[in-house]
């Protein structure tokens, strides 16, 4: 009984890892990353299809007007792309059909034999080269490079697999999209904003985009700097907003003014500000007595209105500014902690209420500042809120004469594009983030209905 036992699953762990080696050798894209790729980028078609609610011959068909594209490329395997400390990008493919793929380049482009591989060449664009299961296209910026970048891409497509530090990465992230990048990458200029120390060959940027029911989301986070420094923390969620249950546009953040001061103060042109705005107010007195949750909003959009009416609320610790008041220049008291100052003809309205501070262009915003919603309170924890209705965008498009309005009044346009709700900012972290286009409508519905607008089915 036992032999027997141990015979099945010996049978089972055997074929498994089968399943495994037969599915891992069949992506031959994959063998072409170099192991010293810096960055590395993975782009699942099969897997975006099925989350768009959409198969492969829906998006072949899409594409028709390029030829017969359908078993050319096998889109039911990753597409990869990287790049390497040398400079070279490239782009691994799976090929399904390699005669196939030829005739369908050929009207484009020259094609040549060479050490055993096709090469596709165009002008100065970029260099491709084929075999039968896989094709790599790398970037060629001039021709003097070619001989360079041929020979680099006939070792790619020769070499076994490799381990890519970068590859794995990449693949931490969920979904249909995900990438890896190491910091090394970046310009010099902000390489140099990073913690003194940091070591950007050990330093990662990791990102992907997923496709949730009803949203897109693009996540990101930074690896390696754990020392990331900002004056900020979670938001506690006690912010105001102006008289709406929820903002048109809005951001939120958690701050200490004192800790923030020093850093404004190292841009120019805020500096210069903080100077002049000084001679009229202890502007700097107000920024060092913020300590809690800081938001700005747009309550309403109406495109109508030249200047809209904008709120900037602030949780303070002290409000010993006040003291002073009565020595401000060019400021005039409206209520026993209210104010308004004139700069170049603009009145703004400002004073502290129930221990916050608020700014603002409107009179009507100054008198009628209330508690934060409940959605503002969703915002509590983050290091980062802020969201932007898309809807009122659109409306308010739809609303003003325009070439935009006479577009959206076609009813299937109008529909597609009054699906998108809310854009959405979050950071859990001070190293992470994550931006979502929000629906009011599943996001399979809303392709659908795109899908039969371009194919007229």
């Amino acid at each position: 009984m036992k032999k027997l036992v141990f015979g099945i699953i010996a049978l089972l762990l055997a074929g498994v890892a089968a399943y495994w080696f037969f599915h891992r050798d069949n992506d031959k894209a994959r063998d072409v990353l170099p192991q010293d790729a810096t960055a590395a980028m993975v782009l699942e078609p099969a897997e975006l299809a099925s989350e768009l609610g959409l198969n492969l011959k829906d998006i072949f068909n899409l594409v028709s007007s390029f030829g017969d594209v359908e078993g050319t490329i096998d889109f039911t395997k990753p597409v990869y792309a990287f790049t390497t400390e040398s400079g070279l990008g490239g782009i691994s493919l799976n090929v399904e059909d390699a005669d196939k793929l030829q005739k369908l380049i050929e009207p484009f482009a020259a094609i040549e034999e060479k050490d055993g591989f096709k090469w596709i060449v165009k002008g100065n664009d970029g260099i491709g080269c084929l075999d039968k299961d896989k094709m790599l296209l790398c970037n060629v910026t001039s021709p003097s490079q070619w001989d360079g970048v041929r020979e680099e891409m006939v070792k790619l497509m020769k070499q076994s697999r490799q381990d890519v530090p970068a590859l794995e990465k990449a693949k931490e992230q969920k979904g249909v999209f995900h990438a890896s990048t190491a910091l090394s990458n970046i310009p010099q200029q902000y390489a140099a904003s990073l913690p003194a120390g940091t070591d950007l060959s050990k330093a990662f940027y990791n990102c992907g985009l997923r496709i949730e029911k009803k949203a897109l989301v693009y996540s990101s986070k930074l690896e390696g700097i754990d020392n990331l420094t900002l004056p900020l923390a979670p938001i506690k969620g006690d912010m105001l907003q102006a008289d709406a249950d929820e903002p048109f546009a809005w951001i939120c953040v958690n701050m200490k003014g004192e800790e923030l001061l020093p850093y404004l103060r190292k841009v120019d042109e805020i500096r210069t500000a903080l100077l002049g705005l000084n001679m009229f107010v202890d502007l700097d007195m107000m920024i060092k007595a913020i300590d809690g949750d800081v938001m700005l909003a747009m309550p309403k959009l109406d495109i109508r209105q030249s200047m809209p009416g904008i709120i900037f609320t602030a949780t303070l610790n002290n409000a010993d500014f006040l003291k002073n008041a009565d020595d401000w220049k060019q400021v005039s008291r409206r209520g026993a902690n209210d104010f308004v100052m004139n700069q170049d003809g603009l009145n703004i309205f400002f004073g502290v209420r129930n221990g916050k501070l608020y700014l603002t262009n409107s009179q009507e915003l100054a008198a009628n500042t209330t508690a934060g919603g409940a959605s503002l309170k969703a915002a509590k924890g983050k290091y980062l809120a802020a969201s932007i209705n898309a809807g009122q965008i659109i409306q308010a498009l739809i609303s003003n004469p325009s070439p935009m309005s006479m577009m959206l009044a076609i009813p299937q346009i109008r529909d597609l594009v009054n699906a998108v709700d809310r854009i959405s900012l979050n950071a859990d972290s001070p190293q992470s983030f994550e931006l979502s286009v929000e629906t009011n409508k599943p996001v399979k519905d809303i392709i659908q209905k795109l899908q039969s607008l371009l194919t007229g089915k």
